[in-house]
């Protein structure tokens, strides 16, 4: 199943926009937005080289009260694959709140700080 991560409809595998937010759908559901948070929308708070990064963020941010969720950039279900954010390679992006934005980023600073000095040192070769 898709879903869009604004009115959090439910929709099949085949469609990838959300008819009424025109928005991009995800895989996976966005957590409940608190109702302090009812009004406000889901920024980008980083682009991980991989899903297993993104999921860890989000573990880490839910952990201190962020609600936040992670979404892959492979390009699966566009192609009638499922389970996109599974395969190597695929870049993934995780998602806060607009008021939580700079507290997530101090969270997740050391991970992406240590991640940009692993991909330096990477292709420093």
């Amino acid at each position: 199943m898709q879903y869009c991560p604004k009115c959090r409809c439910e929709y099949t595998d085949d469609v990838n926009v959300c008819s009424d937010c025109d928005v991009d759908l995800i895989s996976e559901i966005p957590p409940d937005i608190p109702d302090e948070y009812e009004d406000e929308e889901w920024v980008e708070l980083y682009t991980f080289p991989g899903s297993l990064y993104a999921q860890m963020a989000v573990e880490m941010l839910v952990r201190e009260g962020i609600p936040a969720y992670s979404q892959s950039l492979f390009g699966g279900a566009g192609v009638g694959l499922s389970g996109g954010s599974g395969y190597v390679g695929a870049n993934a992006v995780v998602w806060v709140l607009e008021p939580d934005i700079e507290q997530a980023q101090a969270i997740v600073e050391p991970m992406t700080d240590e991640i940009s000095d692993d991909m330096d040192d990477y292709y420093d070769v």
